[in-house]
């Protein structure tokens, strides 16, 4: 009888946190920008919980003008000081393949797993088309263009595996001090790759990494990007679908993975997702409000107007949203202007309005915290998981259970607070359940996620 499926959990470290908004809470800390014993907190809260690893995500463009991406940390420098006062706690260390080489990410990802006792992964992405430019920052550094980025990644990739694994045999320390020989003659092996985009001699001159192979993660929506993941990665970050869509994607990666002659359940699906918790549900729902009140919806209520067929300019905001729309009457794509990101499992936008406000903002909602939320759910990247710990750890073992994911990457939503929550209230949950570990078990970062080897 094989053991029961445990969900892995990582924890996001963003110097704010991931709300754009969260940060104006009075309880909220901005030190993180430039202060990185915030961050640093995230790691030892993460291992205090039993979580597999922490994610600090990296950027190379300019955009002063964004709060979420304003400073990024960079990732290997946090890893490298974060191990050092952690002692099982995973990082998943994100470099760009359209910018940088396959030489020095592997140098600094044997280093770094030596470092920590096999502790490290790889999120490998390759866009070249983001906000801030980053082309504009390596001057005449060549990059590929949108229709070759694919085929750079895969080298770079490529070229990263053989280095770190293919460089060096594990018994090359001789250590012959009678004959003085300290490395064992023929232990070391040029790569000598040669490529489109890369040449590469080899061997790496850094030992090489404590795992067997180090975990890749993989990113994106487009065909080229899924092949990619089914033939190098071992975890996928990906979008949340709701129930039964998000069942058929997960059915679906699983099944390229196994086209490919991989073991499925070794490839772990792992959505993102920001939480807003409190002691109660009643008490997260005001949090989640409270948050949102910080935006403003000037345009909101006359194109909510439009789309719920009820007049509201002659409607205080204070007004209760269910005394004053009739959710029967709301036509099956009627928010569909204003909601983009939309559960998958939702048939139509009476049940979608009806979700927003019994599990969301809450029945008693208004209508200023109903535009508030539409506001934000334009342009929400994952879902908004807002609840109690028993209604948080029901979202994640009913989406876990029904195979809609291996686990999530959890985004707080500012500093310092929320992810101390979810380790005391939320973990001990699903410990109860039987869903999450109670003790490490496994000294590596690939024996924690149960990945397995790809070359």
């Amino acid at each position: 009888m094989s053991p029961r499926r445990t969900l892995r959990l990582g924890l996001a470290a963003y110097g704010t946190g991931w709300d754009l908004d969260a940060w104006r809470l009075p309880e909220a800390s901005s030190f993180g920008l430039r202060d990185p014993s915030v961050i640093l907190d995230i790691a030892r809260t993460a291992e205090r919980g039993k979580l597999d690893y922490v994610f600090a995500g990296s950027a190379l463009g300019s955009e002063p003008d964004r709060l979420n991406r304003i400073f990024r940390w960079d990732n290997f420098v946090y890893a490298g000081h974060a191990a050092a006062i952690t002692k099982n706690l995973g990082f998943v260390m994100s470099v760009n393949s359209s910018f940088e080489h396959p030489y020095s990410v592997a140098r600094q990802l044997a280093t770094l797993d030596n470092f920590n006792g096999g502790r490290t992964a790889l999120n490998v992405v390759f866009g070249i088309d983001r906000d801030g430019d980053p082309v504009g920052n390596y001057g005449k550094n060549p990059v590929p263009t949108e229709e070759t980025k694919y085929a750079r990644a895969r080298e770079f990739t490529t070229v990263v595996n053989r280095l770190l694994h293919d460089s060096w045999d594990d018994d090359f320390l001789l250590d012959d001090r009678a004959g003085g020989t300290l490395v064992k003659p023929g232990s070391w092996h040029e790569i000598d790759f040669h490529g489109e985009h890369f040449d590469v001699r080899g061997p790496l001159n850094v030992p090489p990494p404590v795992q067997s192979h180090i975990p890749i993660v993989q990113v994106g929506l487009s065909e080229e990007s899924l092949r990619y993941g089914a033939d190098f990665a071992q975890l996928r970050f990906s979008p949340y679908f709701g129930i039964s869509r998000g069942k058929e994607e997960y059915s679906r990666l699983k099944e390229r993975v196994a086209a490919n002659g991989r073991d499925p359940e070794k490839f772990k699906v792992i959505p993102g997702i920001t939480f807003y918790l409190a002691g109660t549900v009643r008490e997260a729902q005001a949090k989640f409000n409270e948050i949102n009140a910080f935006q403003l919806g000037e345009a909101l209520p006359a194109a909510l107007s439009e789309a719920l067929g009820v007049d509201l300019s002659r409607v205080r905001d204070s007004e209760r949203v269910l005394d004053v729309v009739d959710v029967e009457e709301i036509g099956d794509d009627a928010l569909k202007p204003l909601i983009s990101d939309r559960a998958g499992d939702v048939r139509n936008d009476r049940e979608l309005l009806r979700r927003i406000l019994t599990t969301r903002i809450g029945e008693d909602a208004t209508l200023r915290e109903l535009y508030h939320y539409i506001q934000r759910a334009r342009h929400e990247q994952q879902p908004a998981v807002v609840g109690d710990a028993r209604a948080v750890a029901d979202w994640l073992e009913e989406n876990f259970e029904e195979r809609v994911l291996d686990g999530v990457q959890l985004f707080p939503p500012y500093h310092r607070g929320p992810a101390d929550l979810f380790v005391d209230l939320v973990v001990p949950e699903l410990q109860r359940r039987g869903i999450f570990r109670t003790e490490y078990e496994a000294s590596t970062l690939q024996g924690l996620l149960d990945t397995d080897d790809v070359h």
